[in-house]
């Protein structure tokens, strides 16, 4: 549950700090403060779980994972394989408190979250599940090298991009170059801000780093996340940086050889595969 456009915010929107990403307007100032409530508001009702779970004598004898889908929520940060788009957060909470405090720097992927909890109930981890616990008696012990992200439908667009990060750098492949970054998603039309955005790219006026989310994508990308955490400078034709770009390209390529791709089929074959090569879902048995 969210708060609603009429419910007062939480956070001050002349005091929100404005990405380099974004025109420094009233109406993204809004948004941006609109985000930091909702997040206020989900974290009360994550205390008011555990406290169901205290009130039912189950909160020492459970762990509680909390993370989420995806990252930012604003234009150009939700459906993007970028830093702001998929670096999520997770917290894990042992009975007891146990290993209260502790932090880890390693990478983690979505796919690792089935064996860990498989791992930590004790269950044998099947060996065609693509994640690796991190946590109980099945964790890994070589740490994760790199995560990789995909990027294709998005309600009425679609968009065919790869990703692979390491603890450092991010690499991207786009398959469909002739395309900008920015996809015209009639949800996010709702966002006060977007309006603000297209009025001022409409005139011009937009910031120059606002401006490049419009440009048409080069085929690769390569991003340094630590030195440059909103990813606006484009490595990948840099000599000082071919060595990284090499190796995650080839990461890129062991990946997609060993588990495969299915962005490049088009959906309607999907779609006919799934319904056993017909051109409607298959009917199913009444008792």
């Amino acid at each position: 549950m969210v708060a609603l456009r009429k419910d007062p915010l939480l956070d001050d929107p002349t005091r929100v700090s404005v990405p380099p990403i974004f025109p420094d307007t009233t109406a993204v100032r809004g948004d941006i403060a609109r985000m930091h409530t909702n997040i206020a508001l989900m974290d009360r009702q994550v205390g008011e779980l555990i406290q169901i779970l205290k009130d039912d004598g189950l909160y020492d004898n459970t762990i509680i994972f909390f993370f989420a889908d995806n990252g930012g929520n604003l234009p150009w940060m939700k459906r993007e394989v970028l830093e702001r788009g998929t670096h999520v957060p997770l917290i894990v909470r042992y009975p007891g408190g146990q290993h209260a405090g502790t932090r880890r720097d390693e990478l983690v992927s979505g796919v690792d979250l089935a064996p860990t909890v498989l791992s930590l109930a004790g269950v044998s981890v099947p060996g065609y599940m693509q994640g690796q616990a991190f946590l109980g008696e099945q964790r890994a012990s070589i740490p994760r090298r790199y995560v990789f992200a995909a990027r294709d439908r998005m309600d009425t667009e679609y968009d065919r991009v790869r990703m692979v990060r390491d603890q450092r750098y991010r690499y991207l492949y786009n398959y469909m170059p002739e395309l900008p970054y920015y996809q015209d998603l009639k949800f996010r039309m709702m966002l006060p801000m977007m309006r603000d955005i297209l009025k001022l790219r409409g005139e011009g006026k937009l910031p120059p780093a606002a401006a490049s989310w419009f440009k048409n994508k080069p085929v690769e990308e390569l991003y340094d996340a630590e030195q440059d955490p909103w990813e606006l400078h484009n490595l990948a034709d840099d000599p000082r940086y071919q060595g990284k770009l090499e190796e995650l390209r080839q990461a890129f390529h062991a990946w997609t050889a060993r588990y495969g791709d299915m962005g490049g089929v088009p959906e309607r074959d999907m779609l006919r595969q799934m319904w056993l090569g017909g051109n409607a879902p298959p009917a199913t048995a009444t008792p």
